[in-house]
């Protein structure tokens, strides 16, 4: 017997409360690198997720390096200048103020962070929008290090099938860990 002084209302059984269905995510992809020309993923990407994120932490050999990002499919990098790169920068110095970016419409890989610091880690995360569909790729994320920001989007601006990424540095080894999941629908 439950007694609810002065209280009207309905009491219902665990029994009939429906289990939830939010979605989360599944891991892919987990791998811890050291003194890497890269760290590559190779089919990752398929039918069964439409977005991806990654989680990243890399900290690169060489001093005031970009870090970039290649697409793969069934044959390789895809290294033609379809990728579009926008990106945001707060500096330390002048955390009130976005005052830096760039705006690069035919590269030939996607920037995910400028001119990094020798050994620093930078830490950041990217959603990857619907890879596998043979449609444009796009790609939102953010990258910290040293009290920077850096908010960034790529864009892959070919129709094709996507079935793997590359995280590499513009010059020198890279050293760090990158997690990719796929987002449940």
């Amino acid at each position: 017997t439950i007694t609810v002084p002065n209280t009207t209302g309905t009491m219902a059984l665990t029994s009939d409360i429906p289990a939830a269905t939010t979605p989360g995510m599944t891991k892919l992809a987990d791998t811890d690198f050291s003194g890497a020309s890269d760290a590559t993923f190779d089919n990752v990407f398929s039918s069964t997720y439409r977005n991806y994120k990654t989680l990243i932490s890399i900290k690169p050999a060489n001093n005031n390096v970009d870090l970039y990002i290649r697409f793969r499919d069934g044959s390789g990098d895809i290294s033609s200048s379809n990728y579009g790169n926008k990106a945001l920068y707060a500096l330390n110095s002048n955390t009130n103020n976005f005052n830096n970016g760039y705006n690069r419409t035919a590269g030939a890989e996607g920037i995910i962070l400028a001119g990094a610091a020798q050994n620093v880690a930078y830490h950041g995360y990217m959603d990857i929008l619907e890879p596998n569909i043979a449609d444009r790729t796009g790609v939102v994320g953010a990258q910290t290090g040293t009290g920077h920001m850096l908010l960034n989007t790529v864009s892959f601006n070919l129709t094709t099938q996507l079935t793997g990424i590359k995280f590499y540095a513009a010059s020198g080894n890279i050293t760090g860990s990158i997690q990719i999941y796929g987002y449940d629908t």
